[in-house]
């Protein structure tokens, strides 16, 4: 993989290259690392959609099921890459957003936003992070995480450990993803478990050019 990418066609393959990687994350934190300057063009040239569409979702979720404002939600943007979401986020008025990233390149331009209170890289969400308390955060959102290559369905229980009860868990799943997956299932056992409340499910909204994601609002019970 080159480093920059000048045009919609070789954005669209550093897109879809970093769906092959079957999920090992040294190949995907090589991956980024390499990706991690060029990234904002690349997803930028696709039409992504993806963390403005999570931003709202959760802004409209927060409002209609918590009490909490924007100002005192503390917040974690889980797989942050370049501090898309967190931009967002801060000029919708959050203030405390914290982050995470396999890569520590994509962290220092997530960085370079002034978006963040915290922000940490080399951290693999397949695993328990130990930097994250239980019960620490008012909302986890992931966006661009669930996706081809990248983490397995069962990786949304890190999210849910530091998430507080009554918190929200907002995630994207891309389509192709969502339909090569079990990650319907384990949404549902984790229903089943009375570990958590799908609280709304936002199908076929806008992602990337190639195709459209799902977006789920869970509430950790």
């Amino acid at each position: 993989m080159t480093q920059t990418y000048n045009n919609e066609a070789d954005s669209f393959n550093a897109i879809k290259g970093a769906h092959h990687l079957s999920g090992d994350a040294s190949k995907l934190k090589d991956y980024y690392e390499e990706w991690a300057e060029a990234y904002d063009k690349d997803v930028s040239n696709e039409a992504y959609a993806g963390p403005r569409a999570i931003s709202e979702f959760y802004d409209r979720v927060r409002q209609e099921y918590t009490t909490i404002s924007r100002e005192d939600s503390k917040v974690m943007d889980a797989g942050c890459g370049t501090g898309l979401v967190g931009v967002i986020l801060k000029d919708m008025g959050y203030r405390a957003i914290d982050g995470f990233d396999l890569s520590e390149k994509m962290v220092e331009v997530a960085k370079d936003t002034n978006s963040y209170q915290e922000l940490l890289g080399g951290i693999d969400m397949n695993y328990k992070i130990e930097a994250y308390q239980d019960n620490q955060y008012d909302a986890s959102l992931a966006c661009g995480v669930f996706t081809l290559g990248h983490v397995p369905p069962e990786s949304i229980n890190e999210m849910i450990r530091f998430t507080r009860t009554d918190g929200l868990i907002i995630v994207s799943t891309r389509k192709s993803y969502y339909n090569g997956t079990n990650f319907q299932e384990v949404v549902d056992q984790l229903q089943t478990d009375g570990k958590v409340k799908l609280l709304e499910h936002w199908k076929d909204g806008p992602y990337i050019t190639e195709e459209g994601a799902h977006y789920w609002a869970l509430q950790v019970c």
